[in-house]
């Protein structure tokens, strides 16, 4: 079978800074950072670039009217985005090198998609620990009765 030189593309692990080059019938093939390979991206500097375009394409917005339906338990969503989301999110996961960096941002994935099934936000959450910390620093005043008194005022 025939190589074409205009489809194939070179990528290098870990070269230096030594220029690589290959010839096919006197046609010098491309070299590449990063290449699509039946929908998985594939980078030389590891697994970045992949693991961000599944976290960007993971599919739990579309289980919305699931996310949404009080009548199913909640065991029952999460068995279901586990089922779901994260075996589209883990497509190719042999091709991964997993760092400590890639390692988290999975987990804060796993966590979103849960926040996203409780019904919880990190606004919400980033709120009541703002509210708890000038409680804090300020122990006398109740923040919330100082604002509607500004508002009166």
């Amino acid at each position: 079978m025939p190589i074409n030189a205009e489809k194939t593309k070179l990528m290098t692990n870990n070269t230096n800074g030594i220029s690589t080059y290959i010839m096919i019938n006197s046609e010098k093939i491309d070299c590449v950072n990063s290449f699509k390979y039946l929908g998985a991206i594939i980078a030389d500097e590891g697994s970045k670039p992949e693991i961000l375009a599944r976290i960007a394409t993971a599919a739990l917005t579309k289980l919305k009217t699931i996310r949404n339906d009080r009548n199913i338990a909640l065991s029952s969503k999460i068995r279901l985005m586990r089922s779901l989301v994260m075996s589209i999110f883990m497509y190719a996961c042999e091709s991964w090198t997993l760092t400590a960096d890639t390692e988290r941002r999975m987990q804060a994935m796993e966590i979103r998609c849960l926040r996203k099934l409780l019904g919880t936000s990190t606004r919400k959450e980033k709120k009541r620990q703002t509210e708890k910390e000038m409680g804090e620093q300020h122990p006398g005043m109740d923040w919330h009765d100082a604002g509607r008194r500004h508002e009166e005022g």
